[in-house]
């Protein structure tokens, strides 16, 4: 669970959003702020931050908290 608590942290400062606002499940066209440049600096981040690199062939599927979450998950592994 503390992966995915950092995870949404970062997306939701970001995007400057109370981290409340921001579900899980929701995905980058339900949050106006969330456009594709945010979504670069997004995965730029998550790359840094978590020492991974997302595989070019996933990073359009990467468009939700989960999606980043379980993307990590899967790279860490």
């Amino acid at each position: 669970m503390i992966l995915y608590e950092e995870v949404k942290g970062i997306i939701a400062e970001i995007l400057e959003l109370p981290i409340d606002n921001l579900d899980s499940s929701m995905e980058m066209q339900d949050i106006p702020e969330w456009d594709s440049m945010r979504n670069v600096i997004i995965l730029s981040t998550l790359e840094e931050h978590f020492g991974v690199v997302f595989p070019d062939d996933d990073i359009f599927d990467l468009v939700s908290v989960d999606a980043y979450v379980a993307e990590i998950e899967k790279l860490k592994m």
